[in-house]
C-alpha cells in the first residue's frame, strides 16, 4: 500500500529501482529502469507492494529462451491484478540475459504476466508491442542458470497451460503433478530503497 501511495502521488521518481527476490534455486536482484518503461516499472512496484509473488510458482521455462511468471498463490489476488491491463509502451532496448518484460497477448495486454529473457533466443524478443524491457538481473544471475538446469533435470515440457489451472485453483492444484517447479518465495524492494 505504502508503494502504491508513492506511485500514485509521483514521490516515488527515481530513475532506477531495486528489487531483491528469494526463490528455490537462490536469490537475485532486479533493478528497475523508469526510463525503459515508467508504466511497466510502477505496476511491478505495485506487485511487489501486494506480496505478488510470494509463493509464485515459475510455471514455464524454456531453457535459452525465457522462464514466465506471474500468476499469484491464490486466485482471487490473481484476478484482481490480471484484470488490471495497462499500456505498451515504445521498446527502449535490446533484450539480453535477464532482461524483465511483460508478457501479453496483443495491444495493449499487459498486467501481471512476465518474463526474463535467457541467452541466446531470448535476444530476439521485442517484436510483439507488449514486449518492453523494464529492467534487468543485475545480480545472482547465475540463479537464473540454476532455474534452467532444475526445469531440464524434472523433465518439464513446455508447461505453459498450468497458467490458466493456477490462476483458477491455485499452486495446490499443480504441486502433486509438478513438484520439481521452482518457485519465488518472496519479491522486496532492496534494503535501502526506502
Amino acid at each position: 500500500m505504502f508503494i502504491w501511495v508513492l506511485l500514485h502521488m509521483r514521490i516515488w521518481d527515481t530513475a532506477s529501482t531495486n528489487v531483491d527476490c528469494h526463490t528455490t534455486a537462490g536469490d537475485f536482484s532486479i533493478s528497475l529502469d523508469r526510463d525503459l518503461s515508467p508504466l511497466g516499472v510502477d505496476r511491478f512496484l505495485e506487485l511487489v507492494s501486494d506480496k505478488f509473488f510470494d509463493d509464485q510458482i515459475i510455471y514455464r521455462v524454456i531453457p535459452g529462451f525465457l522462464m514466465q511468471f506471474g500468476v499469484a498463490a491464490v486466485p482471487r489476488q490473481h484476478a484482481k491484478w490480471d484484470r488490471q491491463r495497462f499500456e505498451d509502451e515504445p521498446r527502449k532496448q535490446s533484450f539480453k540475459h535477464g532482461t524483465v518484460s511483460f508478457a501479453g497477448g496483443g495491444r495493449d495486454s499487459r498486467s501481471c504476466h512476465l518474463f526474463i529473457a535467457f541467452s541466446p533466443n531470448g535476444l530476439q524478443l521485442g517484436n510483439a508491442p507488449h514486449e518492453t524491457p523494464i529492467g534487468e538481473v543485475t545480480s545472482g544471475i547465475e540463479v537464473l542458470d540454476k532455474i534452467q538446469s532444475n526445469y531440464k533435470a524434472a523433465g518439464y515440457a513446455d508447461l505453459t497451460f498450468l497458467q490458466n489451472r493456477i490462476a483458477a485453483k491455485g499452486n495446490s492444484f499443480v504441486e502433486g503433478e509438478y513438484p520439481k517447479l521452482d518457485r519465488f518465495k518472496w519479491c522486496r524492494l532492496a534494503e535501502g530503497e526506502l
